[in-house]
């Protein structure tokens, strides 16, 4: 999980959000697909909580969507708070599928199987990502209790089903050995530095699971 930097806001939702009626719920598919667009964008098509590709190369079932609209803070909470959540664009997300249509609900992920539970971590939000860590088998971890019972249950992010864990240890082995190549002997930080700056520099069609190859680059430089 990366800091997604939001950007200014499609002008088709603000101008819906200033009529009388609007909500959520009443947006109308073409609005909902502009705004998906500019997450998608803004997120270098990657999942904002498993930072898998979306939309996703996989054959999903009939009438699940590759990618959906995913608010922060829950727009129908449990304690009824309603701030205008729900057309906040600051409190959009582009998520994954989330395993939708797998027929058994503890193998989803991300929005899929957090529902309506509140969230510590937050993608746009820097602070709480500080304590994410992650293991050399790809599995993501957090020394703050709360964020680790995000991760782990709220989000299922270690979920051998959808191998997200592989999936980051494969990201992680090809940039190792790729380093190794380069750097058979001698000091690597320069290039671990270099090889930073240019992951943090990509816009959009970022690299699949690159939260822990900057955790890796990072710890190197």
């Amino acid at each position: 999980m990366i800091e997604i930097k939001k950007g200014r806001e499609p002008k088709e939702l603000v101008e819906y959000r200033q009529l009388p009626d609007a909500s959520y719920e009443n947006m109308d598919s073409h609005l909902k697909n502009i705004v998906l667009d500019h997450l998608l964008h803004e997120q270098g098509h990657l999942c904002a909580y498993c930072m898998r590709r979306i939309p996703e190369k996989r054959k999903l079932p009939i009438g699940v969507q590759g990618a959906t609209i995913e608010h922060w803070f829950p727009r129908n909470p449990d304690s009824g708070e309603d701030y205008g959540q729900g057309l906040d664009y600051r409190n959009m997300l582009a998520v994954c599928s989330g395993n939708r249509g797998c027929g058994d609900e503890r193998n989803l992920t991300c929005d899929a199987k957090r529902g309506n539970d509140k969230l510590t971590v937050n993608p746009c939000n820097s602070k709480t990502l500080h304590s994410i860590t992650y293991s050399h088998n790809g599995k993501i971890k957090s020394t703050d209790t709360r964020i680790d019972e995000d991760l782990n249950e709220r989000l299922n992010l270690n979920s051998e089903v959808v191998s997200l864990p592989e999936n980051r240890k494969q990201v992680l082995d090809a940039l190792i050995m790729n380093i190794k190549e380069k750097h058979p002997a001698g000091d690597i930080k320069p290039y671990c530095r270099r090889k930073l700056e240019q992951i943090k520099s990509m816009d959009d069609d970022k690299i699949p699971f690159v939260g822990i190859l900057i955790w890796w680059l990072e710890k190197h430089s």
